[in-house]
């Protein structure tokens, strides 16, 4: 971003947020933390080179923290676990980080997030969009059972290739609980999730609330049930990974892009931070699972040609954006 586009992002912003108290604090995690975090916190050295690893799967829950994954998985079914330190703490950072203006003919990549074609469209084999014509308008986000179809049949039309599936959940819009999903700027049926239940807002009071998060910060649902949904749609995602697994051979793994916070301060200035901000190098955001499992016999991988993705048009771009709360 040229030193004119920043200067008219944070006119833009300030005219139109300055008396957003989220806003604000966003502006602030993006302009002096997110800096200090990047340049001196030692949590990027030796962040893993997803790349770079052996695996032959490599399957990606977006937004999945390690402790989240730890407590909701049988770690006795893999044959190995640990943590590993992300590159990123957003999926466009992951991306720009692992795969950006590089070259992998060995791999093709199955995306549910637009930020892997905006950032890294050419860099494989063949990049699946199915963010572009999976998406269900509906959820909001493109659901697990359809991701699988397209690993399947990823794993039969590239034998000799690694491939790469990259499921939504458990990013939010949080499937299992249409409760925690929000409408622009109105909360829609939130009581029973309110800490103290029954007091409803008005659908046209301004709340300003348009993800978890921001829901979260402004007391409008506990951590309890912001955890406990991440928590669910973290098993919708898990059971659709339990059934692929079941169909394919290899050395797989399965990691994260990054995490989410949902509360917890960072520093150097003490402040709570929610969801996921780029630059941010906190625990929460920046460790991953890393498990590993293998049936069967690997594949015998060939790089060929890199192709192009199609990315969509700017208006499916920009719509799946703000339906994952990103824009």
């Amino acid at each position: 971003m040229s030193f004119k586009q920043k200067a008219r992002y944070v006119y833009d912003g300030l005219k139109n947020g300055y008396d957003d108290p989220y806003w604000l604090r966003a502006r602030v995690l993006e302009f002096l933390v997110a800096p200090i975090h990047t340049r001196l916190h030692p949590r990027r050295d030796g962040a893993v080179d997803v790349m770079g690893e052996d695996w032959d799967t490599l399957i990606v829950l977006d937004a999945c923290r390690a402790d989240l994954f730890e407590q909701h998985v049988n770690l006795s079914d893999y044959d190995e676990y640990r943590r590993e330190v992300s590159r990123g703490s957003t999926t466009l950072e992951w991306v720009e980080q692992n795969f950006a203006d590089k070259s992998y003919g060995d791999t093709v990549y199955i995306t549910t997030n637009p930020y892997v074609s905006l950032a890294a469209g050419d860099a494989f084999h063949e990049l699946v969009e199915l963010w572009v014509n999976k998406f269900d308008d509906e959820l909001n986000t493109v659901p697990p059972d359809r991701v699988v179809s397209a690993a399947r049949r990823a794993h039969e039309e590239y034998p000799n290739k690694r491939i790469i599936v990259h499921f939504m959940q458990p990013h939010h819009p949080f499937v299992p609980f249409p409760e925690l999903q929000f409408d622009g700027w109105h909360v829609a049926e939130y009581d029973d999730w309110r800490e103290d239940t029954g007091n409803m807002t008005d659908k046209n009071d301004d709340t300003g609330v348009g993800t978890p998060w921001e829901a979260l910060y402004k007391g409008v649902v506990s951590r309890e049930a912001v955890w406990n949904a991440y928590g669910a749609n973290l098993d919708l995602a898990l059971d659709a990974v339990s059934d692929l697994l079941s169909d394919i051979e290899g050395k797989v793994v399965v990691t994260s892009d990054h995490g989410n916070m949902l509360g917890e301060r960072t520093f150097p200035f003490p402040l709570r931070v929610y969801g996921h901000p780029v630059g941010i190098r906190n625990s929460e955001l920046v460790e991953v699972p890393w498990a590993v499992v293998q049936r069967g016999n690997r594949r015998e991988v060939e790089a060929d040609s890199t192709d192009s993705a199609g990315s969509g048009d700017q208006e499916t771009i920009d719509h799946r954006l703000e339906a994952l709360g990103y824009k």
